[in-house]
Order: structure tokens, then sequence, then C-alpha cells
């Protein structure tokens, strides 16, 4: 008989009840924040040579700040697919569940980090070892 997605072995079910409400609540404020903030975003479709800067140190000017606007939208985006994919495992019952080894993920990581989607010592561990194929199951 198998533990119950979330379920801790003391049983105690961190992802359960008031603290998934929680953990829920708290993704989809930010990420109410983050459409918020790509939704005031300044058009970036606009060609940074097209300033109307003459001077070559303007022209450098302009496109390092473009560059820098387009990698701020960039991080903005990746954080409403990271946010939307904690969302989701909360639908599908998988929420705070290490995708490694399948061990619940630390309580204090998640609190830091709710869209965690591995424990600390598996992301570590595939911080350290180089990318070969698939990753190594089991922690």
């Amino acid at each position: 008989m198998g533990r119950r997605v979330g379920s801790l072995p003391s049983g105690r079910n961190l992802t359960s009840g008031r603290k998934l409400r929680k953990f829920e609540a708290l993704l989809r404020k930010e990420r109410a924040e983050v459409l918020g903030l790509l939704a005031a975003w300044p058009g970036a479709e606009t060609d940074a040579v097209g300033y109307g800067h003459t001077h070559p140190a303007e022209v450098a000017s302009a496109l390092y700040d473009h560059e820098e606007a387009l990698s701020v939208k960039a991080w903005l985006l990746h954080r409403l697919v990271e946010i939307d994919a904690a969302l989701q495992r909360i639908r599908d019952g998988t929420y705070g569940r290490c995708e490694v080894c399948g061990m619940p993920i630390e309580p204090g990581r998640l609190e830091a980090l709710p869209t965690a989607r591995l424990r600390v010592e598996c992301q570590e561990r595939l911080e350290r070892e180089p990318q070969h194929g698939e990753p190594q199951h089991g922690c």
C-alpha cells in the first residue's frame, strides 16, 4: 500500500488542506504580479537601432538597454511557466514531490520557493553532475 501523494512518513500531509491552499494562493498571487508586469511592459518589439541615435556610443547604449529589457522579459515569461507548472502539479496531486526521486520536498524549500520541483539534495546532484541523457533517479 503506497502513501498518498504529498504525505509524509509520519502521517502528516505537507501538501493538503490549509498548507496546499496557502501554496496555491502564493502561486496565484505571484502569477498575477508577473502578468501585471508583462502587461505593463514597454513594447520589446521596438528596434533598438531605430531610436534615432547616430553616435556609435549612443547606439551601443541603446542596444545594451534593449538586450537587458529582453532578458528581463524572458525571465518573467520563464517565471510564469514555472508558476503555471506548479499550479498544474497542485491540480494533478503531485505538488511537493521531487520529480527525480519522488520523496517529499523539504517544507522550508517550498516555503522559500513554491515552484520547486526537486529536493535540495537532488537539485545539488543535478547541478554537480554533467548532463548525459536521462537524469538519474533516486537521491
